[in-house]
């Protein structure tokens, strides 16, 4: 065994990933678990080194260059956030686009092991209409959502990063029976956005319980992270979301731990409601999804009620 090889195989390494789906309540998930004794989450929330090489393939959208910047290009970047794990039992990561790359899942595999795999999922027109009004919110959207929609697949043979495919990357059932396939079905644990946002406590307690962690932990979970909407004030938004040299000072002045704790303070505050889906977008969605689900309701064998939206 060489010298690098025995580091990295005595070093901790994950045995827990959230892999998904975007726009699901992982930015929410992550600080909650991370209030729990028993499970190790890195500074950074998002390492998507498994992904890494795929996103660099598609930054041709608008602001796409600077979103792939930090991401976890090495081995030894990725370790570097295990260094400080102490005794807890679970050691995880959160990174929302191994679900849409699941083909990443047997590489995996093939470093971290027989991981347990959670996957948050959420009506998937809810999902692609809010992905669309994130990147509105960020100033790097200007077309209807309708228009959008028909322009996925020329943006994505421009090789436009993969948030911009807000309806094909929201089409579950093939990459959920990946990581089913590759990890078993006892190691992945599946649940849904919705039961999320109405009883955030109960779906927490499943949550230990897949983990073996102390199901009777109750975390705080009064705040939500990471809400689309649109801008009060767009400069301000345009600090965080757009290459500018205020932004680079900042990054040179506060560490690293709290930036994200401070973007997101800051963006929910300047963050209003967003409009309701328009009619014409709806139907074309339900349209769109309804197969997949039927799909997804037989591979984890339970009703799904996204389906009453799409008949």
């Amino acid at each position: 065994m060489t010298g690098l090889k025995m580091i990295y195989s005595n070093m901790v390494k994950p045995n827990f990933l959230i892999v998904g789906a975007p726009k699901s309540g992982t930015t929410s998930l992550y600080y909650y678990l991370k209030q729990h004794p028993d499970i190790y989450l890195p500074d950074k929330k998002e390492l998507h080194y498994f992904t890494c090489e795929l996103i660099n393939r598609f930054q041709s959208g608008p602001g796409d260059a600077d979103v792939v910047k930090g991401l976890c290009e090495t081995k030894e970047d990725y370790y570097k956030h295990y260094s400080n794990v102490s005794n807890q039992p679970i050691v995880g990561e959160v990174s929302p686009s191994y679900l849409y790359f699941s083909e990443v899942a047997s590489q995996i595999k093939k470093e971290l092991g027989n991981v347990k795999i959670l996957i948050m999922l959420r009506n998937p027109r809810d999902k692609a209409y809010s992905q669309y009004m994130h990147l509105i919110r960020d100033g790097r959207e200007n077309l209807p959502f309708i228009d959008a929609l028909l322009k996925e697949n020329e943006r994505k043979d421009k090789n436009w990063g993969d948030f911009w495919r807000y309806a094909e990357s929201s089409l579950y059932s093939e990459r959920v029976k990946t990581y089913i396939e590759t990890f078993g079905a006892e190691n992945v644990h599946v649940e849904f956005f919705e039961d999320f946002v109405d009883e955030p406590p109960i779906v927490l307690s499943r949550i230990y319980e897949f983990l073996k962690v102390d199901s009777s932990f109750k975390a705080d979970t009064d705040r939500v992270y990471n809400k689309s909407g649109l801008s009060k004030l767009q400069f301000v938004t345009n600090l965080f979301s757009q290459k500018n040299a205020i932004k680079g000072f900042i990054r040179h002045l506060v560490p690293t731990k709290v930036r994200p704790i401070i973007r997101e303070t800051i963006l929910s505050y300047n963050t209003k409601n967003k409009p309701v889906i328009d009619s014409e977008s709806a139907v074309f969605l339900d349209n769109y999804f309804s197969e997949d689900i039927k799909k997804l309701e037989v591979l984890l064998n339970r009703p799904i009620n996204w389906l009453k939206n799409c008949e």
